[in-house]
């Protein structure tokens, strides 16, 4: 799997991003990877799946690049935006516990890989935020509705609309992130003790807790009238002349220029 590797060793998978000189931002490939990696580790009946990332960042979104290629192929488009969408959906549904190990600056798509999560693990240093409205778009994975179940409506609305971002200490008080240490060495030793953790318990029953607590704060599971609309809205920002000069802005370095249509 391109700019991705999986490592496996007895019931606990590992998948990294491996496309730093790029912030690692995902792909249509990346996130088809990512699929395959989550198929891989419940067909083998893992109990644990930790996601992190080489680099200084976890993960600065989506390629943004890739959305301006796509700019002129709805269908592209919306195929990608379902499957990364699905994915996160995954992440919350799936059998396996997640773990993020977030060794650095989780933007955009990122982050919403980190709020499907079960269990965050946070470097220090990182920041967190969704700066979609920046290009004149929305974040469309889930973003909207998992970080207001996280941190509440109206702090969710405000680092939003103000593309402002989370500190690790601060999503630590809002109790997203469990643990926060000072640097990748410090990280590893955290993830290593947690996996240890959850590898001496019932896997059937971890799983089964992890369902019933997700359906606590979020009942539908990622199939709610929100999430639906959240990815219509998206698409439809796609189509707008201010979502293509976003793009358009981001890729050429510049401010971009709003028309209001």
């Amino acid at each position: 799997m391109s700019s991705i590797t999986v490592e496996s060793s007895d019931s606990v998978w590992r998948v990294t991003l491996t496309r730093a000189d790029k912030r690692n931002a995902l792909t249509s490939e990346m996130i088809n990877g990512l699929h395959a990696a989550l198929d891989e580790a419940e067909a083998a009946d893992a109990s644990v799946l930790v996601l992190t990332a080489e680099g200084s960042l976890f993960c600065a979104g989506a390629d943004i690049a890739g959305y301006r290629d796509a700019a002129d192929d709805p269908a592209a488009l919306r195929l990608f935006t379902d499957s990364a969408r699905w994915l996160c959906t995954r992440l919350t549904q799936s059998p396996v516990v997640i773990v993020a190990a977030v060794n650095g600056t989780a933007l955009g798509g990122g982050f919403e890989l980190v709020l499907a999560a079960d269990i965050v693990l946070s470097v220090e240093s990182a920041r967190f935020g969704l700066p979609e409205l920046r290009l004149g778009l929305i974040p469309g994975w889930g973003g909207t509705q998992r970080l207001a179940l996280h941190v509440g409506a109206n702090r969710a609305k405000r680092a939003v609309l103000l593309s402002e971002t989370f500190s690790a200490g601060e999503l630590r008080d809002a109790g997203l992130v469990s643990a926060v240490v000072a640097d990748a060495v410090e990280l590893e030793t955290v993830v290593a003790d947690i996996v240890g953790r959850l590898a001496t318990t019932a896997p059937l029953a971890a799983s089964a807790a992890k369902n019933a607590i997700t359906l606590a704060v979020d009942p539908h599971s990622g199939a709610s009238a929100g999430f639906d609309r959240e990815r219509e809205l998206l698409l439809a920002l796609f189509d707008t002349e201010d979502g293509r000069e976003g793009v358009r802005a981001f890729v050429e370095k510049r401010a971009p220029e709003w028309a209001g249509r």
